[in-house]
Order: structure tokens, then C-alpha cells, then sequence
């Protein structure tokens, strides 16, 4: 059932369905959500609770291309743009993005914080990490003139890209990973100051079809790949997240659950298939112990058809 569940998965995600990547963008824009993102990907917030980094740190309203339909009041998609535009390198559209202040041990620090949602790594032409290290390299480059001027570099702020993987392949799902720019010296004992050259971070977290112990990539796959009701998720959500859904945010939930419906009737389907097939090869193996019978005797004497014998038989 694991490898034909994984194929129905991936190839819902690969689908072009721009119904479930507008509901994902909408529920990653929302503090609660990305507060666990930073807590548990930003170094910067690790030390710092929740309910802090929701309340304190996240500056503004986080900026997503989503603003079409009104979201709740408090929640409204407003502040820093979305879009990058270069009149040599074109208009970049970026699915979420936000300002957020780090804390210190002197004044807090402004980050700028961009979140893809990426559905599947297995349909695209392109290599991810590629388009993620030219995104945060837009993200660098189109500060200036806005967070610094001229050439007062010093007021460049650190970027992150974090991208949010669907992917299901067994070789990369439960994992994270994080690329910076790091100091190797070639020749003497110099080393620069981290703050002068940490501008850079781009944090890869893949999902999988299953959960995982990882507090923010069971957060995740509860949120996109879990094919509980959206009732189970709420509940879930409030007792071992300590987050309480809006009006919006419960109708989005549903919404992406009502998406995935068809999935999980296959998977109903298929759970009832995997129980009696446990349940017919119990019965077999108590025959042929019982009786002394043979496997195939076993099956003929239990009436199990042909098409299933065969399916059964390697497994007794």
C-alpha cells in the first residue's frame, strides 16, 4: 500500500492545482503558523517562545500573493511586496514574504523572510536549490535604494528563503537542510566578523507521507499531506500546538481537505483491502497448522480465489 499510496500522492501534487496552492499560501501566512517556522528553522528565534515570536517579532502582516480573497480583518495580506522587479532581470514573484526582528543581545535585528510552498520537486526542469539561491540573491540586491542607499552596504539586511517541499520521494522526505554563506581562510589567521558576511540562508524542508517526530515537520504534514478531517487537525492543532484556528482559517482547512478527498477514499479503500488480507492470511496459517495442510490446500479449502491466491502466497 506504501508504494501505490506514494504514486497517488505524488501524482496529486504534481497536478496543476491552483486551488490547493492558493489555501497552502494562506495558511503559511498566518503568524501562528509561521511562528513554528521560525522557531524551529531560523537560528536566530530558537531561544524564543511562540507566543513572542508571534506577537513581537513578526512585523506587519506577512505579504503574500494570495490578497484576491479577504482573509480575516486582524489577518489581511498587506505591507512589504511581493514582487522584485529588475529592468535587466525581470519581475520575481514571490509567494510569501515578510520583515522580522531578531532578537540580540543589543537591539533586535531586521531579517527578511521569504516562504515557498513547493508542491513537487519531480515535475520541474530545474534544480531547486538553483532557483532558491537566485531567489535569495533577488532578495539581496533588490534592498538597495529601499533598506540601504548609495553605498552604504552596511544596512544590508540577512535574507532567508525557506522552501516548503510536498515531495514524497523516500530519499529526501522527513529531512531539512540549511545553505550559508560560510568563511574558509586560504592564508593567515584573519577572520571577519560573521555579522559581515551571514546575509545569507536558504532552508530546504521536505515533507514525506509519513509523520515524523520533528516538531515543524509534523506541524507541516499535518497541515498538507495528513488525510485526517479537518475536525481531527483542529483538534490536533489546539492541543499539541497551541493554536486556535480562526473563522478563515478553519474554512481553509476544510477547504484543502475537501481537495484531498479523493485521495482519502482510495486510501479507505485500500486500508479495508490491506485488513482482509491480514485477516485471510491468519486464516490460512491457522489451517495449515491445524490440519497439517499445505498452503494451496489451505486456500482451496478457504475459498479464496484464484487472483488472490497469488497475491497471498509469497506472503504465507
Amino acid at each position: 500500500m506504501n508504494n501505490d499510496w506514494r504514486d497517488l500522492v505524488e501524482k496529486f501534487l504534481d497536478e496543476r492545482n491552483a486551488a490547493y496552492d492558493t489555501l497552502a499560501k494562506r495558511l503559511l501566512a498566518r503568524k501562528s503558523i509561521l511562528a513554528y517556522i521560525l522557531k524551529y528553522a531560523v537560528s536566530e528565534f530558537v531561544d524564543c517562545s511562540l507566543e513572542d515570536i508571534e506577537k513581537k517579532y513578526i512585523e506587519g502582516e506577512p505579504s503574500a500573493t494570495i490578497n484576491t480573497v479577504p482573509l480575516d480583518d486582524t489577518l489581511d495580506i498587506k505591507g512589504k511586496h511581493t514582487e522584485s522587479n529588475s529592468p535587466l532581470e525581470g519581475l520575481v514573484t514571490f509567494d510569501i514574504i515578510f520583515d522580522a526582528l531578531a532578537p540580540s543581545s543589543g537591539e533586535p535585528i531586521k531579517l527578511i523572510i521569504n516562504i515557498e510552498p513547493q508542491k513537487t520537486t519531480t515535475s520541474i526542469d530545474y534544480k531547486l536549490m538553483k532557483r532558491a539561491v537566485y531567489y535569495v540573491a533577488r532578495l539581496i540586491s533588490s534592498q538597495k535604494e529601499k533598506e540601504f542607499h548609495g553605498d552604504d552596504y552596511n544596512g544590508l539586511k540577512k535574507v532567508y528563503s525557506i522552501w516548503i517541499t510536498m515531495d514524497v520521494q523516500n530519499y529526501r522526505a522527513n529531512s531539512i537542510q540549511e545553505y550559508s554563506l560560510t568563511e574558509k581562510v586560504l592564508h593567515g589567521d584573519f577572520h571577519d566578523k560573521l555579522q559581515n558576511y551571514d546575509l545569507i540562508k536558504i532552508i530546504i524542508l521536505n515533507l514525506g507521507i509519513k509523520s515524523t517526530s520533528h516538531k515543524l515537520l509534523d506541524l507541516l504534514h499535518l497541515l498538507f499531506m495528513d488525510l485526517k478531517s479537518s475536525e481531527e487537525k483542529e483538534i490536533i492543532l489546539h492541543d499539541q500546538y497551541n493554536i486556535d484556528l480562526t473563522h478563515d482559517m478553519r474554512k481553509e482547512l476544510t477547504q484543502m481537505g475537501g481537495l484531498m478527498e479523493p485521495l482519502l477514499k482510495v486510501a479507505t479503500v485500500k486500508a479495508t483491502e490491506e485488513t482482509e488480507k491480514k485477516s485471510k492470511l491468519e486464516d490460512i496459517r491457522n489451517a495449515m497448522q491445524s490440519w497439517g495442510l499445505t498452503a494451496q490446500d489451505a486456500m482451496t479449502g478457504l475459498k479464496i480465489s484464484p487472483e488472490l491466491q497469488k497475491e497471498l502466497l509469497p506472503l504465507i
